[in-house]
Formats: C-alpha cells, sequence, structure tokens
C-alpha cells in the first residue's frame, strides 16, 4: 500500500511535491479508506490541472522511480542515467532528482528514496518499522559511501557488485538478498499506465485473454458497461494485419443483435474494428480486475481519454468499494473529467491538484483538503470558475 510519494527536481518539478494517501480528519465516505493500525489510507486520488501543469509529470516521475528500481542493475558501467530535471534554471539541471516512496508490504512499513545526476546515484536509503519503530537495512551517500546495521558481510559484497550509476537496491534484489525482497516485489507489482510504459501493462493483459475463464470475466465487465459485446473469442492464428500494430488483433467480439421480425443473430468485430472508447475500457479493465484482485497500486495518466463521464466515475467506484476492493488496492490517476469534482463522489483528500507557476514555470501539487470549504460545496463550480487555481488562462484571441 503506498502511502506518500515525493519527487524533486524532475520534468516541470523543480521544488520538492508530495502526493500523500494518508487520510485527512475528514469523515465523509469512510468506506473510501483503508484501515491500517490506527491509521487511515486513502483507496484512490485524481490529479487536475491545466495541460501543460505538470499533473502527467508526477505519474512519470513515479514511472521513473520504479523503472530504476527494476532495471538499474542491468545499466552499463559508465552509461549515463537518463533522468530529465527542471530545465528553466541555471543551476537545477547540475543538481540530483530525488524520489522518495513510504509504502507498506506485508504488513510492515518501509521508506525508500534516492537521488541521482545524469552520472551517479548520489543517495540512497531504505529504512523499515518491523516492530514500529525505524530500523536501517541501508544507507548509502557521496556514491560510495554505504553504512549497514544488518548482514554486513554480505551488504559488503553486494555493495562492491554496485557500480555508481546503479541502485543499491536494485543490485541487492537481483542478487537475492532477503532483507529487500519485499520492497522490489512492492515496486513491481505497481502497475503503470503512461506514456513510458502503457505498451507493458496493456501486453500482461492480453496474454490473460488467452485464458477462458479470464476471458469471460473480461466479457462480463464489458457487458455491465453496455458496449453491446457479449462476449470474446480469440484468434489462433497469426494477428490479422492492422495498420495501427495494436496488441489486440487476435481479439474479436461478439455483437447479438435482433433484426424487425425478432430473429436473433451474433455477428463478430475485430477489436480494432470497435470505437476508441470500447477499446479504451477493454484495455483499462483487466489492468484494473488484477489491481483489485491483488490489492496492488495502479496509476493511470488520462485514464478518462476516450471514456465516457459515467464509466470512468465507474471505474473509480470499484476502487472506492468495499465490496469490490475488499483487499485494499489504490488508483492514482490524472483526468480533465470534472464530473468527478462531488463531494458525493470523493472526498476533499481524494482531489489533488497541479499549477505552473507564472514566473518559474515550475510545478506545484496541492490537495482540495488544503481549502476552507463547506461539506455541500460545489467543487465542480468552483473548479471552472478558478476557486482552486490549476486552470488555464485564457487570453482570448486566435
Amino acid at each position: 500500500m503506498l502511502i506518500q510519494f515525493s519527487v524533486e527536481n524532475y520534468l516541470s518539478i523543480k521544488d520538492k511535491v508530495v502526493l500523500s494517501l494518508l487520510a485527512s480528519r475528514d469523515n465523509e465516505h469512510p468506506e473510501h479508506l483503508i484501515l491500517d493500525g490506527s491509521k487511515n489510507y486513502l483507496k484512490s486520488a485524481v490529479i487536475y490541472g491545466a495541460n501543460a501543469s505538470g499533473k502527467s509529470n508526477v505519474l512519470t516521475a513515479f514511472w521513473f522511480m520504479v523503472n530504476y528500481v527494476l532495471t538499474s542493475h542491468n545499466q552499463q558501467v559508465h552509461k549515463a542515467i537518463e533522468r530529465s530535471p527542471f530545465k528553466f534554471d541555471k543551476e537545477t539541471p547540475a543538481h540530483p532528482s530525488s524520489f522518495e516512496v513510504i509504502f507498506t508490504a506485508n504488513g510492515i512499513r518501509y521508506a525508500y528514496g534516492f537521488s541521482v545526476t545524469d552520472k551517479a546515484v548520489v543517495e540512497e536509503y531504505l529504512y523499515y518499522y518491523p516492530n514500529g519503530r525505524q530500523a536501517l537495512i541501508f544507507e548509502r551517500k557521496d556514491t560510495t559511501d554505504f553504512r549497514f546495521t544488518v548482514d554486513i558481510d554480505e551488504q559488503n559484497t553486494l555493495k562492491d557488485r554496485t557500480s555508481a550509476n546503479k541502485l543499491y537496491l536494485s543490485v541487492a534484489s537481483n542478487w537475492s538478498y532477503a532483507k529487500v525482497i519485499p520492497v522490489l516485489e512492492w515496486f513491481a507489482s505497481c502497475q503503470i499506465i503512461t506514456k513510458n510504459s502503457v505498451a507493458d501493462a496493456y501486453g500482461l493483459e492480453a496474454e490473460q485473454l488467452k485464458d477462458d475463464d479470464y476471458r469471460r470475466v473480461i466479457a462480463s465487465m464489458l457487458r455491465v458497461a453496455d458496449f453491446g459485446i457479449q462476449s470474446l473469442q480469440v484468434r489462433d492464428s497469426d494477428p490479422i494485419p492492422s495498420k495501427h500494430s495494436d496488441i489486440f488483433t487476435n481479439i474479436d467480439a461478439v455483437h447479438t443483435v435482433q433484426d424487425i421480425e425478432g430473429n436473433t443473430s451474433s455477428y463478430t468485430l475485430n477489436m480494432t474494428e470497435e470505437s476508441d472508447g470500447t477499446n479504451s475500457y477493454f484495455k483499462l479493465i483487466g489492468i484494473v480486475k488484477k489491481a483489485l484482485d491483488q490489492g496492488t497500486l495502479l496509476v493511470a495518466d488520462e485514464m478518462d481519454a476516450h471514456l465516457h463521464p459515467l464509466l470512468t466515475k465507474h471505474l473509480v467506484s470499484l476502487f472506492n468499494s468495499a465490496e469490490f476492493n475488499p483487499n485494499g488496492a489504490q488508483l492514482i490517476f490524472t483526468s480533465h473529467n470534472t464530473n468527478l469534482l462531488d463531494l458525493d463522489v470523493l472526498r476533499r483528500d481524494q482531489i489533488w491538484f497541479t499549477e505552473k507557476d507564472e514566473q518559474t514555470a515550475a510545478t506545484d501539487l496541492f490537495s482540495l483538503y488544503d481549502f476552507s470549504i463547506r461539506k455541500d460545496a460545489k467543487v465542480e463550480k468552483g473548479y471552472l470558475i478558478g476557486r482552486y487555481g490549476a486552470i488555464p488562462f485564457i487570453k482570448g484571441g486566435m
């Protein structure tokens, strides 16, 4: 379960911003919360903001962190680290980019973070709280200065295998160091849909669709969404030619229709022939199902692209539901769908905004909970008239 993510000096984010899923004292929608010990955490959060305000960059930063944890052990020595620091400043390109997550895995809270330049990991640390008290697994400063308090001989061996441009966590988990395996497994469980990662996420579901039982469940979810699709079929042959190179060209949707005399017939359409909205929902629901089944984190940029507002609201409601989300799955997504800006749909602390500073062009991230508003406030109206910021200032003209 994700508790908090923070990032500094990455893309449009200059100063540190923090996305927290720790629930506020707001007593609305208790079913939207995950109870963990004495504290509550949010099942979902949405980020709004004008185009180019940086909302997608918050999620891209999270993707960068997850991806580097999972892959940096394969980084070739002396290869540059492909990070993207804040560029609208003379000093920040030379400064490190920093990332941190606080999360729980197997009932234990962890805090992990790192800072990187183009050439090296300059700081890295991992703490955990096995008995409610902070304990150190490792600390790394100035690239090569490590400190260990447990398994010192084993960790010293792993340290020697960690070059300057690799994360120690990535190397240690690759060598099956037991203390860090739960951390790596948590990162690996995160499903992320951004422009950088969409193919990998959808590819997992495409493979699962070969299973008959799984395919029937997905078809049932499509029927609920009222697309007119009754079932799905998988072609045994090679994918049909498609100029889109779509990964679902082997999937056919079965539609049942009646003629004017009441006779029922079934027809198939390849998924490449279905509408953009149908395809968007089709690709999403398998990933949503996996997160709900496993109680994991789904991060989705522009999740509502091509979707009717009611379908987006339905997907969000699945995560916020006690019935459909008993395992504590979480959803973080960006959106322009202002229909969700309704306190009957979301809590104040579930609604976040990004805004770009007019002078520095840097992104700020803040929650609706930071504003003093009435519980019956019309949040959508207030947002569109600029009460909370995070909207474009249209100057007029062409």
